[in-house]
């Protein structure tokens, strides 16, 4: 008999509504997802060699879920970035689930999940809406069926595939699920939906097991850019870089002389969090901070740089506070129009805000008691909303401006920004020296800046190695000081 193949991917299937054929318990599967984010998983092959899977098996299944087969994943990825024990996530680029009736084989790739988002894929110039699956790293699970083996599972979303045909005659059947490979030189949400780390199980749900994960929906309060099917956002709030965690802002305010290279003129911890809405636009940006150290004699400001589309316009609010208060400073709030950028002045005459008694050195001796800096928070209102596309990317641009040379000191890549500094009219552009040494750096949280007259290649060793490889190699060089040689700010318990 004549052999033939049925793809089938369409945007809605027919579905069974009969009744289950057999009790059903939700299992695992022998077959993972492999590192490279590929899986093909044979459906017959449970992980447990006493259980069984066959055609009448996926059937009940089929029925009890309403004409589909639910699966999840267990996510296993890393502690990195935004993603952490409470909160991590992939997004799927395509599945294929292969029935193979003897006689014929079919072959449906539509799937549905609760979770979407707007990711770039890599090699690709725009976003697009994929499915994703969100969880946590919790193993805390509980079926209302004592012998499912989704208890005491770290299992997380779900995974939908419509089947409209009786599975009882099949003979094998395979799932393959690819994972997207996003463009992962971005922030949220690439950042967030990456995949990385060991293979990851994947189950067979009844439909009690898959509306209580769905309920339950582990992470999703706290995963960047969560959108439903439709584009409509279950979770509006996307941060950078964290909902937990800061960037940590570290200068050397000698520009463009390298100084004592310790970097610890003046170190900044800020985040930043955007309202984004089902088209991918940005309707408000807020964001809060701390000033964290300061070991210099110059005084500065300190700014939060965002390009923006040259149409766009909207109204900043923000506030500056003494250390351990809630009530901002006289003169604050403060307000200014945006358009077309937002710079905002968020912490002014540096050197009268932050001291230790007479001291301008604050935070960076081994011996000195920690104090508490000031901090700061913002507030922007768009007057339409931007896309997230035309919004300068994070870390964005945290820039210094030093009252006693005149000169601003930027991350590598930008450029100097104010009517009144003299880097344009001092041909002082480039905020990197000849051996390609930054003045201006942006790190993780977990980074304890160097102790005062400190040179960060000998608090962190591996840093000339990350400097002198364009930033190619040891890129958790932070991770790595030399303990007594920086001072740990507990800046976060503020």
């Amino acid at each position: 008999m004549k052999r033939l193949i049925w793809v089938i991917t369409c945007v809605a299937l027919a579905m069974g509504c009969g009744h289950a054929m057999a009790n059903v318990v939700s299992f695992k599967f022998q077959d993972k997802i492999k590192q490279d984010g590929v899986g093909t998983i044979d459906l017959f092959a449970p992980a447990l060699a006493e259980k069984v899977s066959n055609g009448t098996t996926l059937e009940a299944f089929r029925q009890d879920n309403n004409g589909a087969l639910v699966f999840s994943v267990s996510l296993n990825e890393p502690n990195s970035g935004t993603e952490n024990s409470d909160s991590q996530g992939i997004a799927i680029e395509s599945v294929e689930l292969t029935l193979d009736f003897g006689s014929e084989t079919v072959i449906i790739t539509e799937l549905s999940t609760v979770t979407y988002s707007l990711l770039l894929k890599e090699g690709n110039v725009t976003r697009a809406l994929y499915p994703t699956i969100v969880g946590d790293s919790k193993s805390n699970r509980v079926s209302s069926d004592i012998l499912s083996e989704i208890n005491g599972s770290s299992f997380d979303g779900t995974l939908r595939v419509p089947v409209s045909r009786d599975l009882t005659g099949l003979v094998g059947a395979t799932f393959t699920v690819r994972f997207l490979v996003v463009n992962r030189k971005l922030p949220d949400p690439e950042a967030f939906y990456d995949f990385a780390g060991a293979d990851e199980e994947i189950a067979m749900l009844t439909s009690a097991d898959a509306a209580y994960l769905d309920a339950l929906a582990p992470g999703r309060a706290l995963a960047p850019l969560t959108l439903d099917a439709s584009g409509e956002a279950l979770v509006n709030w996307t941060y950078y870089p964290s909902n937990d965690g800061y960037y940590v802002a570290s200068y050397e305010d000698l520009f463009p002389q390298q100084g004592d290279y310790d970097f610890n003129d003046l170190v900044v911890a800020y985040r930043v969090a955007m309202d984004t809405n089902a088209n991918g636009e940005v309707s408000q940006i807020t964001g809060s901070g701390y000033l964290v150290a300061r070991g210099a004699s110059y005084n500065h400001d300190w700014r939060l740089r965002m390009a923006l589309p040259i149409w766009a316009s909207g109204l900043a609010t923000y506030n500056f506070y003494e250390a351990n208060s809630v009530t901002p400073k006289p003169g604050f709030p403060k307000q200014q129009w945006v358009s077309g950028e937002l710079d905002l002045l968020l912490a002014e005459n540096i050197a009268g805000e932050f001291s230790d008694g007479g001291s301008t050195y604050v935070n960076t001796f081994y011996d000195q008691a920690v104090v508490e800096g000031p901090r700061f928070d913002f507030f922007v209102v768009f007057d339409l909303p931007v896309p997230f596309t035309e919004i300068e990317a994070a870390p964005f641009d945290p820039y210094l401006y030093v009252y006693d040379t005149e000169y601003e000191v930027h991350l590598m890549g930008k450029s100097p920004v104010l009517g009144y500094s003299r880097n344009v009219q001092n041909n002082l552009t480039v905020f990197k020296d000849e051996n390609n040494y930054p003045f201006a750096l942006v790190v993780p949280d977990e980074f304890a800046p160097p102790l005062a007259a400190i040179d960060m290649g000998l608090a962190y060793p591996d840093y000339l190695e990350y400097v002198l490889s364009g930033g190619a190699q040891k890129t958790d060089w932070f991770r790595r000081p030399v303990v007594e040689r920086v001072k740990n700010v507990p800046f976060k318990n503020w």
